[in-house]
């Protein structure tokens, strides 16, 4: 009798483990990406690494049309690319509030890339974006960059592209690396993406670059930060203020580095997508 009992009780247990396997595998497919697009073609993608240059785009389950979009850009310290936490977490974030969201995964510097390949990657993200409006239902007047620590100076980069068919329309920027120099420079950035190149410092230290031409800013950073240091932003703040620049700007005490769209319940910085979005729909959609 027992070893009746033991076998069902082995039945019962996998059945139980084959029905949670089964949710879970319904649910990851309810997951799924509306679209990954590889930014280069065959014949290019063994230059340079642009094999690894792709975007994922996440679409709102409700069909619409004029809707806003983001890139967005993981951080990293332009070495790799934390696009769990920083990307895919944060276009799901993004897609249930109603914008087309597609995680850019450019070019790092673990596979020897350098400024200015990421600019590069961005700048076909947004051909790729602008071609397809249609089939997204995109406002083409409504796409935005988001980026993290790294992912935050090249978001700042987009803001600056001379080009208007490549500037982005409104930035977020979290705890961004924001100068390439001493003291405040975040040097596994610098490093990487200048790769020795000092001529570069001067234009690739987004203080020194703001002008009125700058689109809405969103930018956010903690005092806490043990990465990056906060007085670039705040060096940075100053000027977008001083130009007049359509900004929202939040110093928090606490709150750390590299929370992507989760930081903690005890942090100022908590729900500062809601609070982003919100700014969005009254300062710079309206």
């Amino acid at each position: 009798m027992t070893g009746i009992c033991t076998v069902r009780k082995v039945i019962w247990f996998k059945g139980l483990l084959a029905a949670a396997l089964l949710f879970f595998t319904v649910n990851a497919f309810s997951q799924q990406l509306a679209d990954v697009h590889k930014l280069w073609k065959d014949s290019e993608c063994k230059i340079e690494g642009r094999y690894r240059s792709k975007v994922f785009v996440y679409v709102p389950e409700v069909a619409g049309e004029n809707r806003p979009a983001v890139v967005i850009m993981p951080g990293g310290s332009y070495t790799y690319l934390g696009i769990n936490k920083e990307g895919h977490d944060v276009a799901k974030w993004f897609a249930s509030r109603g914008f087309v969201a597609v995680v850019l995964r450019y070019r790092m510097g673990f596979y020897g890339a350098r400024y200015p390949q990421q600019l590069e990657d961005y700048r076909l993200t947004m051909d790729f974006i602008k071609d397809s409006s249609k089939k997204y239902g995109i406002d083409t007047t409504k796409i935005g960059a988001v980026g993290f620590s790294a992912g935050g100076h090249l978001a700042g980069c987009a803001a600056m592209e001379d080009d208007p068919h490549f500037r982005a329309n409104f930035v977020a920027m979290l705890y961004p690396v924001i100068t390439m120099r001493d003291p405040h420079a975040h040097k596994p950035s610098r490093d990487h993406l200048l790769r020795g190149d000092e001529s570069l410092i001067a234009k690739l230290s987004l203080e020194e670059n703001v002008t009125e031409e700058f689109p809405p800013v969103f930018l956010l950073h903690c005092d806490d930060d043990p990465i990056v240091d906060p007085e670039g932003s705040r060096t940075f703040a100053s000027e977008l203020e001083k130009l007049g620049v359509t900004c929202k700007v939040e110093f928090h005490r606490k709150g750390g580095h590299g929370f992507g769209v989760s930081p903690s319940k005890k942090s100022g910085a908590h729900l500062w997508q809601e609070r982003f979005v919100d700014w969005l729909q009254k300062t710079v959609f309206d």
